[in-house]
């Protein structure tokens, strides 16, 4: 999935069970439900998204 220097996010599906796992600077893998990782990247636009366009 997802990855860059700063960060690393994988799908994995255990049976019927899906996980997103993501991990940065070398950090322990939080693993997150599909509705979790949704929630937090609206919570990460709403909170970081400006910051984004204004360096564009």
């Amino acid at each position: 999935m997802a990855q860059s220097p700063s960060f690393a996010v994988e799908e994995h599906v255990h049976g019927e069970t899906v996980w997103v796992a993501l991990r940065s600077r070398g950090a322990d893998w939080s693993w997150l439900t599909p509705d979790e990782a949704v929630q937090l990247g609206r919570e990460w636009i709403e909170k970081y998204g400006a910051v984004a366009q204004a360096a564009e």
